[in-house]
């Protein structure tokens, strides 16, 4: 076995030492892990440096060190992700079908959730976005009012896929609102505060289909308003607050 196949291959065998453990548990010294895998400390030290890039493990020096397992932080997993696609050259256009593929999903998920908590969360959320559905918003507001929907929507659909799926599309989509809003910013952001409500109305009635074609329309509406950005690569555009 070459150096980098073994070397992948303790790494492997670490990964899965430290995800069937629960997070903070010791997993030995390197003295010990050392032994435990057969490989040399170059190798192990090695392995260990691609894990702990993955949030799995943590090393902790001195009397009572060893290496311990830990677990990835979602919001790190997300910016990491969304870091990825824009340096990969990913367009809008690439990034809001793939969005709103996994949205559709997990609206239908959430029109199916029972939890009592989560439906009193809608409705306050639902409440509070009717109540400035016709106000003219700033796209800082608008922001916040999509990220509360669609933070909602990920917690009701009880998928931690498509939760992260939607969470990370969500980041590397909101770097486009300046351009997506430009010109027809204010009739445009309208219709989708209005979409987005009767969305959230529809999974509170626990109609999951009309939720999902609601969701559907929806993507469609904003594809067709910003058809000439579908083509620009994420990594020309700039995140904007305003």
């Amino acid at each position: 076995m070459t150096a980098g196949r073994l070397t992948q291959n303790t790494a492997d065998r670490l990964r899965e030492l430290a995800l069937g453990v629960p997070e903070g548990q010791l997993l030995g010294t390197e003295k010990e892990l050392i032994a435990h895998f057969g490989v040399s400390r170059p190798t192990f030290r090695q392995a260990v440096h691609i894990v702990e890039a993955e949030r799995l493990v943590e090393s902790v020096r001195g009397l009572n060190g060893g290496l311990f397992s830990r677990r990835p932080d979602l919001e790190g997993v997300i910016a990491s992700a969304a870091t990825y696609l824009r340096s990969r050259g990913s367009t809008l256009g690439q990034v809001m079908i793939a969005a709103n593929c996994a949205l559709r999903e997990a609206v239908g998920a959430a029109a199916d959730c029972c939890d009592a908590d989560l439906h009193e969360q809608l409705d306050q959320l639902i409440a509070a976005l009717a109540s400035r559905e016709h106000e003219v918003q700033t796209i800082a507001a608008f922001q916040d009012d999509e990220m509360a929907a669609t933070l909602l929507i990920c917690r009701m659909c009880g998928n931690p896929a498509l939760d992260l799926a939607v969470r990370m599309f969500f980041e590397v989509g909101m770097a486009a609102l300046q351009a997506m809003f430009a010109g027809s910013r204010g009739e445009l952001m309208h219709d989708r505060r209005t979409e987005r409500l009767m969305i959230l109305r529809a999974m509170r009635a626990g109609d999951r289909d009309r939720a999902m074609a609601l969701c559907g329309r929806n993507a469609e509406l904003s594809l067709r308003n910003v058809r000439p950005l579908l083509d620009r690569p994420m990594l020309g555009i700039s995140p904007s607050r305003e």
